[in-house]
């Protein structure tokens, strides 16, 4: 079976351009795989971040064709990432069903609450921003919580992503908002 080539789905300058490491683990382990659930599918999680995005895509390209663009390619990103996180909750003995690791006890599965809504262009892009931050602290949580160095070095290239998100977005806000 062969490898699936992650570095074609890059979206330009809305990605880190160092290589994504090889998907694999030392050993299926079950325990890391309902960790990186969370990152996957939980309240912060990359599906939570793709939602998001979409939706202030579809405001925002009706504002700016270059703002729209933004949040459509670092959704295209983090729909990357998600793939990623699948393959890697796959390979752990996992599967990657849409929730977090919480959720294995209590069935609470995604919701449409975890995300932002908002109407306030300033207001979504600073969120925007801070769910980047937040994700990034999860995952160097994650990466302390991990024994594997295979997954530990997934998590801290999809990290890279994230801060060109953090630069990208800071840009928009001072763009847009003046701020």
């Amino acid at each position: 079976m062969s490898e699936i080539n992650y570095e074609k789905h890059k979206r330009g300058k809305y990605a880190d351009p160092s290589p994504y490491p090889e998907v694999k683990v030392l050993n299926p382990n079950l325990n890391y795989a309902e960790i990186l659930m969370d990152d996957y599918a939980g309240v912060i999680s990359e599906f939570t971040a793709i939602s998001q995005y979409l939706y202030h895509y579809f405001l925002f390209k009706q504002i700016d064709k270059e703002l729209g663009d933004l949040l459509e390619n670092i959704a295209t990103t983090e729909m990357l990432h998600m793939e990623i996180l699948a393959d890697t909750i796959k390979k752990l003995g996992g599967s990657p069903v849409i929730r977090g690791s919480n959720s294995s006890i209590h069935e609470n599965f995604w919701s449409g609450k975890y995300i932002y809504y908002g109407s306030d262009l300033c207001m979504q892009l600073k969120v925007d921003i801070d769910a980047e931050y937040k994700a990034i602290a999860e995952y160097e949580k994650h990466i302390y919580y991990i024994n594997d160095f295979h997954v530990q070095a997934i998590l801290q290239r999809i990290i890279l992503d994230e801060k060109v998100h953090i630069h990208l977005f800071t840009q928009a806000l001072q763009k847009f908002c003046g701020c």
